[in-house]
């Protein structure tokens, strides 16, 4: 007890004496603590209340998890971005991988160019390109079908007709994940390349006199080093995909019908458009745990098995 009371004491002489780094740091952590961690605490609390944004919520216990597992619309949100999700993160991740090769090669030039260049669309704003693709996507007008009619125009049968990219359920979930590839390839890109930087040229002048082929190099090598950062660009990837809302909501508010509601216009859809808050926040905080586990799984695939 006494050696406790002393690191306490120790504790607070030590805050009071870097007072002033603290009071430097402090804007942060008031901010955090108003629009970060009372927002979380909050919607706790409401997820096991029943309340309209307007009167007095009123306790339901877990009444808002028990609906939430027997409403239609939290599966097919659900299934809609699991969809989505496994539309777009196997080619954003490959093409990213061959960017990332691509750029780590010391004979390209321009590398800062190309670099910049890839990761330009991370960096502009979702709703400025979800407006732009919306217009690209046009049946009538729009600049993919205007281009795929004038390349199919030289073949035998004539031009294609338009595809209904954002009219037809088949097509709605496919126009969102091109969109997310265009989107997200650069920043994992950024992330491939600074992994593949990180590894050694020993590695591979050692494999080389070794007689190793460049598969090989890449199965043995580049990938079991590369996996901590494949595993934090699956972990984002994953949430991302869970969470993403601008996307959906300004290309396709959902549908045609509900073909593209995906877990976030699901959640908005519930507390602004049906002001029902506690439900909401029952489906936010359950589908949260599900991506704490599911990362928490992907995490253990992070380090090697060991014998």
């Amino acid at each position: 007890m006494a050696g406790a009371a002393r690191y306490r004491g120790s504790f607070w002489r030590e805050v009071w004496r870097y007072r002033h780094f603290y009071l430097f740091i402090s804007p942060f952590f008031l901010l955090f603590a108003v629009f970060g961690l009372y927002p979380l605490i909050f919607s706790l609390y409401l997820s096991f209340m029943k309340w309209d944004g307007l009167t007095a919520p009123v306790s339901v216990g877990l009444e808002n998890f028990v609906m939430l597992f027997s409403d239609g619309m939290f599966y097919t949100a659900l299934w809609n971005t699991l969809v989505i999700g496994l539309m777009y993160v196997p080619p954003m991740f490959v093409l990213a991988f061959l960017f990332a090769s691509l750029l780590n090669s010391k004979r390209l030039r321009l590398r800062g160019l190309f670099r910049v260049g890839v990761f330009m669309p991370c960096i502009t704003p979702m709703v400025v390109v979800a407006i732009v693709f919306t217009l690209l996507y046009s049946a009538e007008s729009g600049l993919f079908n205007y281009g795929l009619r004038a390349l199919t125009g030289l073949f035998p049968g004539g031009p294609m007709a338009p595809i209904p990219w954002l009219e037809s359920e088949a097509w709605s979930k496919i126009s969102v994940a091109l969109l997310l590839v265009w989107r997200w390839t650069g920043y994992n890109m950024v992330l491939m390349l600074a992994g593949l930087q990180g590894i050694s040229d020993d590695y591979y002048e050692a494999a080389i006199i070794d007689g190793a082929t460049r598969w090989q190099r890449m199965r043995h090598i580049t990938l079991p080093l590369m996996r901590p950062t494949l595993v934090f660009c699956g972990i984002m990837s994953l949430i991302g995909t869970v969470y993403m809302f601008d996307e959906v909501f300004v290309m396709t508010q959902g549908g045609p019908g509900t073909s593209s509601t995906n877990f976030g216009l699901y959640l908005f859809n519930l507390a602004f458009m049906d002001f029902r808050f506690g439900f909401a926040s029952s489906a936010a905080y359950t589908v949260a745990i599900a991506v704490f586990v599911v990362s928490l799984v992907i995490l253990k695939w992070r380090k090697p098995a060991t014998d």
